[in-house]
Order: structure tokens, then C-alpha cells, then sequence
């Protein structure tokens, strides 16, 4: 059954809000382009505006917006011919973010961890995916189960890749980061990119200090506490972009602030990129924490600004 949504949007305008570009249009009731339904290079799919129909020439199908939507769930497209990246992904982060607030379940399990600033959840963009509704979303929206699968926002079996999971909207490099909340098999999650630069690079110009952590929560959690010179790797190791980012940071003193692991894994990580930087004439302190602690746990265990600052006082190369 067709929803209010689905009514009030017409055949032309679900193609066009998905990137679809007519060839030829006169203002009259049909309107030519390459067809989503096959790969060519002459334009042989009309619509019909009056009718709200389409047919393609080229592989002979035609329809109605219901068929259209059917037919590209079957196609694998290339996915910019079919929805822009940018547009999709902001959509979700929307959709997340409103679930965010509506969830109790989301809510409780963040303050759980600390976070309850509501300009740091706003700034973050923090939102929930609580499961078997964002394909239906979205769908509303006009985009096809195939392409969602393409993006990693699906399954092959059409459901929530980021289900039960807090949610952080990666703009930079257009992806997403899921954090789940329950205690299965995985916990963390990204769309099929790259993970990109350090999480808050681009507001660090002005810091002559900059706090280096592993997650987001804990950059969340120093945000909260007054810390806005934080930045996040995203894990304790980190990638070209992001290294090329700390190495060119000549002129600043960078915290290493890493996870205190009862195994040692991120101290030997911050000794391994302390002598890196070093190296580059970058100055660069390792922060010592407690064992088996974050900085995002320290703070939900009652540790107070003040406290954190000395440890940093205490850093050493």
C-alpha cells in the first residue's frame, strides 16, 4: 500500500532527486534520458509526465513508480547513476539522529558511558539506529534496496547494518562509525571507506596543544569536560591521512592520550607514534593513564577536569 509520502511524489521527481538527468526536455509531457535500467550511451528512456509512465527502448520495460522502484531493486547500478552519496548519507545521519532522541534505550546506554552535554551530542551529530526501519525510510525517499546494500547501510537480506548501534556521521569522507550498544560478537562498525583524517582536525588551527585519543567517546567525553582540543584516530592505529596530519603539525605539542589496555596494546602503540613524530621535529608527549581505562571512562568513573590536566602535566615523550 502506498504511503502519504509515496502519493505526493511524482515519477520525474523521485528520478531527478536520485540523479537522474533528462537529454532532452521540451516542457511537454515526455521527457528522454539514458536509461537506470541498463548501461547505454543513447538515450532510449522517456517518462511521461501527464501519465506518470515510463518505458525504455532500449530493454523494453516500462511502468509506473511502484515498477520502477521494483525493477531497481533487481539492478546493481553504479552507484553515483543512481543517488548521490552526499544526499543518501545525510538523509541517514537525520534519520539516526532523530531516532537519538527518541530513544530511551540510546539515551540511557550514552549516559551510561558519560555523555550528557547536549552541544556535544548536537555537535557530533550523535544518533541511534534502533533496527528494521531505515530501509523503509529511506525507500520512502526513493532510493533502492540495491543501492543502499552497495553504500553498506543494508545487509543482502535488507536489514540495518548499523541495527541497536549509537551512531557518529563521518562527513569529511562520507561514511559512518556504529558503536553497538549491546555486548554481541562485534562492537564497532563503519560504512566500506575510509575512515579518513583525525576526527576534529579541521577546528585544531588555533590550539597550539592538541589531545590525541582513540574513540569518540572519549573525545566526546573531553569535549564535555572543556577539552576542545581533542581529536580522535578512530583506533589505536592510524592511517596515512592521519599521520601526514600529526607529522605536519610542527609548531604544536600533541598529547597521546591512547587507551591504557591491560595487554599494553595502546601504550606500545603511543611509544611507536611518539618516536614518529619525534622524528619529524613534531613535539609529542605520552599520556600516562590507569590501567584499563580510557579517558572516557575515567571521566564516567568521577574523574574531574582537574584531575586529567595533571596527568597530562605528567607527560612525557
Amino acid at each position: 500500500m502506498n504511503n502519504d509520502s509515496e502519493l505526493r511524489i511524482t515519477l520525474l521527481e523521485y528520478l531527478l532527486q536520485h540523479g537522474w538527468k533528462p537529454a532532452r526536455d521540451s516542457g511537454r509531457e515526455e521527457v528522454a534520458g539514458l536509461c537506470p535500467l541498463h548501461r547505454e550511451t543513447r538515450p532510449s528512456f522517456y517518462v511521461n509526465r501527464r501519465k506518470q509512465l515510463f518505458y525504455c527502448h532500449g530493454c523494453g520495460r516500462g511502468g509506473g513508480l511502484a515498477r520502477l522502484r521494483q525493477l531497481l531493486d533487481d539492478w546493481t547500478p553504479v552507484p553515483s547513476a543512481v543517488a548521490n552519496r552526499t544526499e543518501l548519507l545525510e538523509q541517514t545521519y537525520s534519520f539516526y539522529q532523530q531516532h537519538f532522541m527518541r530513544s530511551q534505550e540510546g539515551r540511557h546506554y550514552l549516559a551510561q558511558r558519560g555523555i550528557h552535554d547536549p552541544a556535544v551530542i548536537e555537535r557530533m551529530r550523535i544518533g541511534y539506529a534502533p533496527g528494521a526501519c531505515v530501509r523503509a525510510h529511506l525507500s520512502r525517499l526513493g532510493y533502492g534496496r540495491k543501492t543502499l546494500e552497495v553504500y553498506g547501510l543494508v545487509d543482502s537480506r535488507g536489514r540495518d547494518c548499523f541495527f541497536r548501534c549509537l551512531t557518529f556521521p563521518l562527513p569529511r569522507v562520507e561514511s559512518l562509525y556504529g558503536r553497538s550498544i549491546d555486548d554481541g560478537g562485534w562492537r564497532h562498525r563503519f560504512l566500506p571507506t575510509s575512515k579518513g583524517g583525525l576526527y576534529g582536525w579541521e577546528w585544531m588551527a588555533d590550539f597550539a596543544n592538541i589531545i590525541l585519543v582513540e574513540g569518540l567517546f572519549d573525545l566526546a567525553a573531553l569535549w564535555q569536560a572543556g577539552f576542545a582540543n581533542t581529536v580522535a584516530a578512530l583506533g589505536s592505529h592510524l592511517n596515512s591521512v592521519q599521520l601526514a596530519e600529526l607529522c605536519g603539525a610542527t609548531g604544536h605539542r600533541i598529547y597521546l592520550c591512547l587507551d591504557a589496555d591491560e595487554n599494553g596494546g595502546g601504550q606500545r602503540a603511543g611509544e611507536q607514534l611518539s618516536r614518529r613524530l619525534q622524528q619529524t621535529g613534531v613535539e609529542a608527549l605520552r599520556v600516562a593513564l590507569p590501567v584499563g581505562y580510557d579517558p572516557a571512562a575515567l571521566f564516567a568513573h568521577g574523574v574531574s577536569a582537574q584531575d586529567f590536566r595533571r596527568w597530562l602535566e605528567r607527560a612525557r615523550p
